[in-house]
């Protein structure tokens, strides 16, 4: 007698026919048949009687059917059990289209070096659903500083909690062979007739400009504007590394206006250790790059 007999015995008992339990087994009734007879033969009991409306088991039957599916229920458990402990290790954040998030992924990679780990690269107001919604447990945002009232709102109504990370001031990004690269006075009416290259939650941000380029998905902003002088952006200040790498500069502006870099999370949340070790090298990856 085996596992497999057990089940055969329960499915007979959950149907109440040999028939029916064959077919729901897909297996021949003969087979099933003379597996319940080998089953009562080794234990020494009949299990089951036969009727005109079907099979019902005996009262010994119905005492050696209890037992054997407590058997079947903790075998289940046993194999959920170690399904779950063999399973990918998973871990999946929300992050914003920042340039902080290369070294973050890094420093990440290594301290969870036997964790998968899954990005999703979203506005301020998605991570926040996604939050909400239990699709990741912790997210780092940027909210422009245009947008805080609406952010703090969103917060509250979707019963979250944030930390201040970071505050910072945008700057004209620009090829070095763009025209704004040398003009000594930068204003608005100097960029008025050139294309701004916008992307993540700056996205619903560019309507002054008259021509724009919306960026979503993740598409490569600083690749694009290497290749479109007459093009523009406002970006978070870069790493002298990154602006070498595509061609480009930044410059200080006094009307390209701020942002602020929040943590956001369930409210009372409790992190588990991937989550925490995601925030740990999170605060770590900001503070380094904004000392």
């Amino acid at each position: 007698m085996n596992l497999q007999h057990l089940k055969y015995m329960t499915e007979v008992e959950r149907t109440g026919s040999v028939t029916k339990a064959a077919a729901n087994l897909f297996m021949g009734q003969p087979n099933l048949s003379k597996a319940i007879k080998e089953v009562e033969n080794e234990i020494g009991i009949t299990v089951f009687r036969r009727s005109a409306k079907g099979v019902y088991p005996t009262p010994e039957g119905e005492r050696f059917l209890e037992r054997a599916k407590a058997v079947l229920e903790e075998m289940g458990k046993l194999e959920a059990l170690y399904r779950q402990e063999n399973a990918p290790r998973l871990l999946t954040v929300c992050l914003p289209e920042a340039e902080y998030v290369p070294n973050l992924l890094a420093e990440l990679s290594g301290e969870l070096p036997d964790v998968n780990i899954e990005c999703i690269t979203t506005p301020f107001y998605l991570a926040a659903e996604n939050v909400s919604e239990g699709i990741c447990k912790a997210a780092a945002v940027r909210c422009p500083d245009d947008c805080k009232d609406f952010f703090a709102a969103l917060i509250n109504e979707k019963n979250l909690r944030s930390e201040q990370l970071y505050s910072g001031n945008y700057k004209l990004t620009v090829s070095v062979q763009s025209p704004l690269s040398k003009m000594k006075n930068l204003t608005p009416e100097a960029i008025s007739d050139l294309i701004r290259v916008v992307s993540g939650d700056n996205i619903k941000n560019g309507e002054a400009a008259e021509k724009k380029i919306a960026l979503r998905n993740g598409a490569d902003s600083l690749e694009l504007l290497s290749l479109i002088p007459e093009a523009y952006m406002l970006a978070a200040p870069l790493p002298e590394s990154r602006l070498e790498k595509y061609g480009l500069l930044q410059r200080e502006i006094n009307f390209g206006g701020g942002f602020t870099d929040f943590l956001i999370t369930p409210s009372g949340y409790k992190p588990d250790e991937y989550t925490a070790a995601f925030i740990l090298c999170l605060k770590k990856v900001i503070n380094d790059q904004n000392v």
